[in-house]
């Protein structure tokens, strides 16, 4: 036989009175595992991010040396045209002057060439935009050659990197 309701009920415990939710010590709990797991996942989060910006600049290096050598083919110099105008000023209106391009979001380098006196040889260099997403990046600003060699220019890598070969060796990979 089913037991009646009346004594059903004085069998249960009843919490009268008694709040429902959280309490202070598990709240406090939650908070401390957020902030550990906030400190590990968001230096992980910049680099992943840095990494990318980095990643895309070079990309939009080696279309500037390919525009150079498409350029140097025509002219056979790397400084000026055949109407005399000067690589630098041509340069700066191509669309991969800027890393990313122009439209694509907040700017993170600004490219450009040094060519040698002789027109013969050429430096690209991709200077952090100030104020930009790259702008306090320990790799500092990359260099490409025509000929290929990767570099830092000097004083840009602070820090982090005993010298502009460590921080070749580890921003350019």
């Amino acid at each position: 036989m089913l037991p009646c309701s009346e004594t059903l009920r004085h069998r249960l415990p009843h919490r009268t009175g008694v709040a429902a939710g959280f309490t202070l010590i598990e709240l406090m709990i939650t908070v401390a595992v957020v902030a550990i797991l906030s400190a590990v996942a968001y230096p992980a989060y910049t680099e992943h991010v840095a990494k990318g910006h980095r990643t895309q600049v070079k990309t939009q290096m080696v279309l500037a040396q390919q525009w150079m050598e498409r350029f140097y083919s025509d002219t056979y110099r790397y400084d000026q045209n055949t109407a005399g105008n000067a690589v630098a000023g041509l340069f700066a209106a191509q669309p991969f002057s800027t890393s990313p391009p122009a439209g694509e979001g907040a700017t993170a380098y600004t490219l450009a060439v040094a060519v040698a006196a002789d027109g013969q040889s050429y430096t690209l260099t991709a200077t952090r935009a100030a104020g930009g997403p790259m702008s306090a990046d320990p790799c500092g600003n990359p260099t490409l050659t025509g000929k290929g060699v990767k570099g830092v220019a000097a004083s840009t890598y602070g820090t982090r990197y005993a010298d502009a070969a460590a921080a070749v060796a580890a921003c350019w990979r």
